[in-house]
C-alpha cells in the first residue's frame, strides 16, 4: 500500500500554534523551558520519516498517532515530562520509563547498554541518572516523533493494520486506542485534538 505522507499545510491546520515562526521563541521566553519546542516545519519531516520507517499506511493510524503526540507534548512544546517532572518519561508521546527503555534499547542498542550498564537486567530499578542517560538517546526529533509509531506497531500491534481498529475517521476507535491500547484516560481535550487532526490530514 502506498504510504500516506503528511504535508506541512495539513500539519499547520492540525496544529495552528506551531505554524507560527515565533511560537517556540515566545514559549521559551514565557516558560523558561529551552530546547524542547519545535515548529511544524521540523515536526513534519520527522513524522514522515517515522511513517516510512514503521510502514504505517492507514490514515486512521496516522491521525491517531499525531493526535496522541499533540496532546501529550502540548502542541510540540514538551519533549520530557515537566508536570510533575517524572524522570525518564518523555518523547512526543510522553511514554513512561518502561516504554522509553524498551524503545531506546531497540533503536540504539549499543548506546543503551552502555547507559544502563549493570541495571540492564532490571530497568525498573534504574536510578534517575540512568533514566536521563537513556531517554536522552531518543529525544532527537526523528526518534521522539517516531516513538508513537514504534509503540503502535510493536507494543499495540492489534491496532495496526486492523479492519476493526483505528479505522479512518472513527473517533470511537481512537478513544478505544487511548483507553485500551495506550492505557490512559480519555477526555474532551483528546477528542478535540483528534477532531482537528482528522479534519486536517488528507491524503
Amino acid at each position: 500500500m502506498k504510504l500516506g505522507l503528511v504535508s506541512l499545510a495539513a500539519l499547520n491546520k492540525a496544529n495552528t500554534d506551531a505554524a507560527s515562526a515565533s511560537y517556540c521563541t515566545s514559549f521559551e521566553q514565557s516558560s523558561g523551558i529551552k530546547g524542547e519546542c519545535v515548529l511544524n516545519t521540523d515536526a513534519v519531516l520527522s513524522i514522515n520519516k517515522a511513517i516510512r520507517k514503521y510502514g504505517v499506511t492507514a490514515r486512521g493510524e496516522i491521525v491517531a498517532t499525531i493526535a496522541w503526540m499533540l496532546y501529550e507534548s502540548g502542541n510540540w512544546k514538551y519533549n520530557i515530562n515537566h508536570f510533575p517532572g517524572t524522570i525518564g518519561q518523555g518523547t512526543r508521546t510522553m511514554m513512561s520509563w518502561s516504554y522509553v527503555s524498551k524503545y531506546a534499547q531497540q533503536v540504539h542498542a549499543d548506546a543503551y547498554n552502555k547507559a544502563v550498564g549493570s541495571a540492564t537486567a532490571d530497568v525498573s530499578a534504574a536510578d534517575n541518572q540512568t533514566k536521563t542517560a537513556v531517554i536522552d538517546l531518543v529525544l532527537n526529533n526523528d526518534d521522539s516523533f517516531a516513538a508513537g509509531f514504534w509503540y503502535l506497531t510493536t507494543q499495540a500491534p492489534t491496532y495496526h493494520n486492523s479492519a476493526s481498529n483505528l479505522r479512518d475517521g472513527n473517533m470511537g476507535d481512537f478513544q478505544a486506542y487511548v483507553e485500551q491500547g495506550i492505557h490512559t484516560p480519555w477526555n474532551a481535550d483528546r477528542q478535540a485534538i483528534w477532531e482537528q487532526v482528522n479534519a486536517a490530514i488528507v491524503f
